[in-house]
């Protein structure tokens, strides 16, 4: 993504505008204080209110002084921390404004950086103390405060954060998003795209670009009228950010009102809350993560991306950080970045802007990613940055005694559904799901689903074509969210990037990836939400493939779309010279199923299909790659087609150039009995077997054995999974 930093007006640095400590040394009772709220808070959205305003009676504040924001009228007794956008004005001299908990010692960090005559606001997250009061520390000379209440975290009911990396939705500098702002002009921000339907607030990084005049900038929920707050404040030229979270109107849309002059504006957006699912909040005793002015590493220089580790003491199963971001007396004028890295995300998500010589802040909700350390980011010139912490969005680890789902494998998608660090070792339990009756994977294991018993289907990790089916694009999640208005649920297939859910009433839907007919709709478009697919009713099973997806009729006719399917069509139509089928398996390309005599046929295209020889009383089949599986009704496993990577199971190495790595007559897995079910993707195959083992071979990423990438040629027990009702290629459902 490029980046557009005008010229601004020089300001002075400021010296010592954010008091110095090095590197973070939390205490006892920070620490104690954090693991007291482990099962962390829900969110309540809040019209925005202005709570305070010392310039309404109560005089600016002075040095060294505080004034505390009562919000006992406003806020439950329960609450846990709120979210204020705070403004600082009429400084008479450079200074810095701490917000912490009325009734507890101030901490060494800063919220709020300002220069003499400035007018400047900062989203703070922050916690209240037992009366429900919030304190702001003014550091040197006197300044005006002002507060905007925007809602507040509490135990119970609430909204619960789901993040991602940041995305753009909303650029007045590029085609499609309107044109510049103008005086007194109001900008609707439709966020019905890149949120789901039951989204109650989101969190947006909202960006104001070289306005024409001094101005202000106010976002609150559409539908309502626009309240006497103000969420960004800009000098003429200037570039400035502010971290805002705000109430959605029910058409899930946000009002941007624009003061005075002309600005243009950006948005990212950072995630967003719902009812149901999410990552809960947990507060901690604000501490400094990051100095660069105490370390040895000197200042950011320009282009220079820096690891900044993991804070230490978060409660289990972080999902963000909230990180009051302050960058000091940069050489030029530049932006900075905080975020996990992430190789699909073109460029780098900014989260301050700097003009050269200015110290200021800016809040970051800073998506976590299954790495341990963020990536630190400056644009331009030499930048000093301190980084303070002010809370935790993470998912408790919720009980599950039955049916639940296990995964293993690699975790740099999320895939686990844990929320932690990559980890290849033991099977990881995928948080808050239970009563799992199926599981899922794409072709590649970074997507993974499952089916509950009651109908709902559940999906995380990777999200980059809306595979997630929650109505948003782009990014991973780390614990399972619910597919979008799915219900009734009986049956789940998946291809590559594209999921299939067959319903009680025979109906068939898909969300993901539609680029070569893939959705059944005659669309190319992908879709984050399911559609259903065209022309298909009375439906008894479904699978898919990279290229094809299949459904079964009552007949016993089988229909197809998508690349491999019969002229490559996008709608189903009917695969001819089969008979009935009983089964059926989509495969790395074509189909595969069973008849009713147990005869294995496969088809690719247009080719008629045919027989597969020497197979009878087959009662599943799996393929993966060129490779493929049959499961007889003996309990026994054949398969035929490429041997490389060990993926016919026979103990023997293949190498590529050697011209009998292709197997053209199925042959018996040696070793394998009483098998009940089989999978396979990404070139592994597992199986389980009538004890509730699971049992893997092929290409290893950690799906069968953990820390190596060696092939595994033949059978071996996956991790000593044990009990087992339910397998995919990356995972299992066991008690």
């Amino acid at each position: 993504m490029r980046r557009y930093l005008s010229a601004v007006v020089a300001m002075v640095a400021l010296l010592g505008s954010a008091p110095a400590a090095g590197a973070e040394a939390p205490s006892a009772a920070a620490a104690a204080a954090t693991a007291a709220l482990a099962d962390g808070s829900v969110f309540t959205p809040v019209a925005p209110v202005r709570v305070l305003d010392t310039r309404q009676g109560a005089g600016p504040v002075g040095a060294g002084r505080a004034v505390t924001v009562d919000l006992s009228a406003r806020v439950p007794a329960t609450a846990t921390a709120v979210v204020l956008t705070v403004t600082g004005t009429a400084a008479t001299t450079g200074t810095y404004v701490t917000a912490y908990a009325h009734g507890t010692p101030r901490p060494v960090t800063s919220n709020l950086n300002l220069v003499a005559g400035d007018t400047r606001p900062n989203l703070v997250t922050v916690a209240v103390g037992a009366d429900r009061r919030v304190d702001l520390y003014n550091n040197a000379g006197t300044v005006h405060l002002l507060a905007d209440l925007a809602g507040y975290y509490a135990p119970g009911s609430g909204a619960r954060y789901t993040p991602f990396t940041p995305k753009v939705v909303l650029d007045t500098r590029l085609a499609g998003y309107g044109d510049i702002l103008g005086p007194g002009e109001t900008r609707v921000l439709d966020l019905s795209r890149h949120v789901p339907a039951s989204a109650t607030a989101v969190t947006l990084n909202l960006t104001g670009i070289t306005p024409s005049s001094a101005t202000y900038v106010t976002a609150w929920p559409s539908g309502t009228a626009r309240p006497g707050v103000s969420n960004l404040n800009l000098p003429p030229g200037s570039v400035r950010a502010n971290l805002v979270t705000v109430r959605l109107g029910a058409d899930r849309k946000l009002n941007l009102f624009n003061f005075a002059g002309q600005t243009d504006l950006m948005a990212q957006l950072s995630g967003f809350y719902t009812a149901g699912y999410g990552a809960t909040f947990t507060p901690v005793p604000p501490r400094r993560v990051l100095d660069t002015r105490a370390g040895t590493d000197g200042p950011l220089v320009a282009g220079q991306t820096r690891p900044l580790p993991r804070p230490s003491e978060l409660p289990a199963n972080p999902t963000a950080l909230l990180l009051n971001l302050t960058g000091i007396a940069p050489t030029e004028s530049t932006y900075m970045g905080v975020w996990t890295r992430d190789d699909r995300v073109p460029g780098v998500p900014s989260a301050l802007n700097l003009a050269a010589g200015e110290t200021a802040a800016n809040l970051a909700a800073v998506s976590l990613g299954p790495v341990p350390d963020l990536s630190l980011y400056s644009h331009r010139g030499r930048t000093h940055l301190v980084a303070d912490l002010a809370g935790v969005f993470s998912v408790p680890a919720s009980a599950c005694t039955q049916d639940c789902a296990y995964g293993w494998g690699p975790n740099d998608r999320w895939q686990l559904g844990t929320a932690a660090p990559n980890d290849r070792g033991t099977p990881a339990r995928v948080l808050e799901l239970s009563g799992v009756t199926a599981l899922a994977n794409d072709l590649l294991g970074d997507t993974r689903y499952a089916l509950r018993a009651d109908g709902t289907v559940w999906a995380w990790g990777d999200n980059h074509t809306g595979e997630l089916g929650n109505g948003w694009t782009g990014g991973y999640s780390a614990v399972p969210v619910p597919v979008t208005g799915l219900t009734g649920v009986t049956a789940i297939a998946t291809a590559l990037d594209t999921a299939y859910a067959l319903r009680s009433d025979g109906t068939v839907w898909a969300w993901g990836s539609g680029d070569s007919g893939q959705l059944g709709t005659g669309s190319g478009q992908a879709s984050n939400v399911p559609v259903r697919v065209t022309g298909l009713t009375g439906v008894t099973a479904i699978a898919a493939g990279p290229g094809i997806a299949l459904a079964l009729t009552p007949d016993g006719a089988v229909r197809a779309w998508g690349y491999d399917s019969p002229e490559r069509s996008w709608v189903p139509v009917r695969v001819v010279g089969l008979p009935a089928m009983t089964t059926i398996a989509g495969g790395y390309v074509g189909g595969y199923g069973v008849d009713s005599e147990g005869t294995t046929w496969e088809w690719h295209g247009d080719a008629a299909p045919s027989q597969v020889p020497g197979l009878t009383e087959v009662t599943a089949v799996a393929t993966t790659w060129y490779s493929f599986y049959a499961v007889r009704a003996d309990g026994t496993v054949w398969a035929w087609g490429d041997k490389r990577n060990g993926l016919l199971g026979d103990g023997k190495l293949c190498a590529d150039a050697v011209e009998d790595c292709y197997q053209e007559v199925p042959a018996p897995v040696p070793g394998l009995s009483g098998v009940d079910a089989i999978a396979a993707s990404d070139g592994s195959v597992f199986v389980l077997r009538a004890d509730g083992t699971v049992w893997g071979w092929g290409a290893n990423r950690g799906h069968v054995v953990a820390d190596t990438n060696d092939d595994v040629l033949s059978p071996r027990r996956v991790y000593n999974v044990s009990g087992a009702t339910a397998i995919t290629a990356a995972g299992a459902v066991a008690p």
